[in-house]
Parts: C-alpha cells; sequence; structure tokens
C-alpha cells in the first residue's frame, strides 16, 4: 500500500551520513560569521618599478584608444518616460562625441585652399541638386496640368453621352412615363396562382 500514509522514507538515511538511533547535530543558536577564515589566501600583488611602469603604460594605452575618433561609445539606454532635465544631458554627450564615419580621417593640417576647393565643390553639388528638383518640379506641374485638362475634356464627353442618352430615353417613353399604374391589379382575383397564367 505504498502512497497511502504508510511509513516509508524517500531517501536513505546512510547516504546523509546519519544512522539509525544516532542524536541528530544541534541547532545553532548563532548567525553566521560575518567574514569567516579562509582556508587558502590570495597570492600578494607584485610591487616594484616594472609593476608601475606596466600599469602606467596601460592606462596611457587605454587613454589613447578612447580619444581616437574611432572609438565609439554605447547610446544610453532610452527611459519610458521623458524627463525635462533629459535635454540638458543628451546636449552635454554630444558635445563630448565625435561624428565618426568608417574610412574618414581626421586631418588637422589641411590646408587653407584645400578647405575653399571641398566649399566651392559642396556649394556647386548644393546647386546641381536644387537644379534637379526644380526641373523635376516642372515636369510634375506640367503632367498634372494636363492630367487636369484630360479630366475636364472626359468630363465634358461624359455630360454629353449623358445628355443624348436621356434625350434618346425621353422620345422612345413619353407614353409609359406617363402610365401610372399603383399594383392593385396584380394577381386578379385568384388565391390560387396555379389557375391563371401571369406574364
Amino acid at each position: 500500500m505504498a502512497g497511502r500514509g504508510g511509513r516509508t522514507m524517500s531517501f536513505s538515511m546512510d547516504a546523509v551520513g546519519i544512522n539509525r538511533g544516532d542524536s541528530l547535530p544541534p541547532s545553532m543558536q548563532q548567525p553566521t560569521p560575518a567574514f569567516p577564515a579562509m582556508e587558502q589566501k590570495p597570492l600578494p600583488l607584485a610591487g616594484g618599478e616594472e609593476a608601475e611602469y606596466l600599469l602606467a603604460l596601460k592606462q596611457e594605452f587605454r587613454g589613447a584608444m578612447r580619444s581616437r575618433p574611432c572609438f565609439i561609445q554605447p547610446a544610453a539606454a532610452r527611459r519610458d518616460v521623458e524627463r525635462y532635465s533629459d535635454k540638458y544631458h543628451s546636449s552635454e554627450q554630444t558635445d563630448t562625441q565625435l561624428d565618426w564615419t568608417p574610412g574618414v580621417t581626421v586631418s588637422r593640417s589641411v590646408a587653407p585652399c584645400d578647405q575653399k576647393k571641398k566649399r566651392v565643390k559642396e556649394k556647386e553639388e548644393v546647386l546641381l541638386t536644387l537644379e534637379v528638383n526644380q526641373t523635376l518640379e516642372k515636369k510634375e506641374q506640367q503632367s498634372s496640368e494636363e492630367e487636369e485638362e484630360e479630366k475636364k475634356k472626359q468630363e465634358e464627353e461624359e455630360a454629353e453621352v449623358e445628355e443624348e442618352y436621356e434625350e434618346e430615353f425621353e422620345e422612345e417613353t413619353d407614353y409609359i412615363m406617363s402610365y401610372f399604374d399603383n399594383g392593385e391589379d396584380f394577381g386578379g382575383d385568384s388565391d390560387d396562382p396555379m389557375d391563371e397564367a401571369i406574364y
């Protein structure tokens, strides 16, 4: 009768290390110590001029890598609720970050004539794009005007066709239009529809 309240054990007492008849260990009345004694002590830090030099070199290397334009900081996690102070914090962060695009090198020693050439090229590109946009707008206006004219012509043609149809319809159906039937004579006097033929 397993599972009916019988005195069965789900694990072996020998596996735990307690034999039958042994007393249980005493219960703890105090908390465990905050800093227990360590069985193995950590190794001491390496000191000396060589370790300090390597540490300084490592920190300098990290700083140099962070100051490079290719160092991209991860974007800060956006909060669900926008706060008033967020716009001031975000402007401070964008001021410190450099815009960097791969493949473009930052050169600090650019000659003034090269800068003028770049500005002239940029202006030419802007003017070219403006001209292209203006020509496209003119083409769109012309096409829209042509479409409006076509629509007007179609509407006029449809109106003419409707007028002609109404005139023909009135001429053919003068007698029928004047005839009025209220439907009282429909079906005759008979209740059985099979007796008489209905046309």
